[in-house]
């Protein structure tokens, strides 16, 4: 079942000043963001799908004239986003639940976003990107290099709960919903004041 949507948003609003010092220059993510921004015609709708304070990800593909909607549960999340990158627009919403009609995008990003739903959710939420996507269209998703399915964990000092792959199985699992995977690799982060973390970043595309 959908975890609730109030106590996740609550967890979420806590976390906004705190994941923007320590989660918002991720070098990989920052390095996909572009490469994403490079492949796609100019002035394409990207969807960013928890998409946090923004930044990195709305920031750098505004910044390269792509039209961005950023998707997120937090309002407190969303508060800063929409300081920090004017030109996108922002939703607030539990993007596992947006409808199959949202809209039609040239690309998806889930940065950090799905690992923070079931294996069942995560895998209803790649057919709805699949559905949102033009033909062609880019998924990048960065995940937690792990295997587990709403496991409790500690995020930022607050309690949620997490789920993951490994990166085998994560390539596996964007392949059987349609898309095919262009690049995969696992990288260790480390972020100000936090121990080392092993990460997936992924860039997949559909048919053309």
């Amino acid at each position: 079942m959908p975890l609730p949507y109030g106590p996740r948003m609550e967890v979420f609003d806590q976390l906004a000043e705190k994941y923007q010092g320590e989660h918002s220059h991720n070098p990989v993510q920052i390095a996909l963001v572009q490469r994403l921004a490079g492949l796609l015609p100019a002035g394409a709708a990207v969807l960013d799908l928890g998409c946090g304070t923004g930044v990195p990800t709305a920031k750098l593909l505004t910044e390269s004239d792509h039209q961005v909607v950023g998707v997120d549960i937090s309002e407190g999340m969303l508060r800063v986003a929409r300081e920090q990158v004017p030109a996108a627009e922002f939703v607030h919403a539990d993007f596992a639940d947006l409808p199959a009609d949202f809209g039609r995008f040239e690309a998806a990003t889930a940065f950090f976003s799905l690992l923070m739903l079931s294996k069942e959710r995560i895998e209803k939420s790649l057919d709805l990107v699949a559905g949102w996507l033009k033909p062609g269209g880019y998924l990048a998703i960065g995940m937690v290099n792990f295997d587990g399915d709403s496991l409790p964990f500690e995020f930022l000092g607050v309690p949620v709960t997490v789920s993951g792959y490994l990166q085998d199985d994560l390539a596996a699992v964007v392949e059987a919903h349609g898309f095919t995977v262009v690049s995969i690799e696992t990288v260790e982060f480390v972020p100000p004041g936090g121990p080392a973390e092993s990460q997936i970043f992924v860039l997949a595309q559909l048919p053309a």
